[in-house]
């Protein structure tokens, strides 16, 4: 039952990461615009917390005894990311955009996520890089051999970012290093 689970609570992440990269990319591109793009943003960005939490619940029930203390880690670090992001996103869909759609958002600019020297963005941070040492302590539940060696290199990937993304509150450039996480988490 756990692999059924987590199969389909992985895939579920893996296409709200997607849903999320496709007008991320299409934002920077000048493609998408405000409002539309937080909005398309942030939605699935939403979806994306219980569905990884979820993935690393599976991820832990299918753990080997010798292994499961990963996997309980790999779960509590999945959730602290999940309640972080989670009041971000809510309070960006819920408060700041409908704010900014009727003229009165300067009132709520201190809420706003997404830009440099911002509280929201110190959160989101904070939330991705959890998100990411949940992956990375979740690569060692997986066997470094045979068909769970692929799983087990993409989820070090994607937790080897973790310094990236906390940096980025002091090093914002660093987001280039940090937008690897556009391949690494889905895969």
């Amino acid at each position: 039952m756990h692999n059924r689970f987590g199969f389909w609570a992985a895939l579920a992440a893996a296409v709200a990461s997607l849903a999320y990269a496709i007008p991320q990319i299409l934002q920077i591109a000048g493609v998408l615009h405000d409002p539309w793009d937080r909005i398309l943003i942030f939605a699935p960005s939403l979806a994306l917390a219980p569905a990884f939490v979820l993935t690393m619940a599976a991820v832990y029930e299918a753990a080997p005894p010798d292994r499961r203390v990963l996997g309980l880690s790999a779960l509590a670090l999945a959730i602290m990311y999940a309640s972080f992001v989670s009041v971000v996103y809510i309070t960006q869909l819920g408060v700041v955009i409908p704010h900014d759609l009727r003229g009165d958002g300067a009132n709520y600019a201190a809420f706003a996520c997404c830009g440099q020297n911002q509280f929201a963005t110190g959160i989101d941070l904070l939330g991705y890089t959890l998100m990411s040492l949940s992956t990375l302590v979740a690569a060692f539940v997986f066997a470094a051999s045979g068909p769970q060696r692929w799983s087990r290199w993409w989820l070090l990937a994607n937790g080897l970012l973790a310094p990236f993304l906390l940096a980025q509150v002091a090093f914002p450039a660093l987001i280039y290093i940090g937008a690897l996480w556009l391949v690494t988490f889905p895969a």
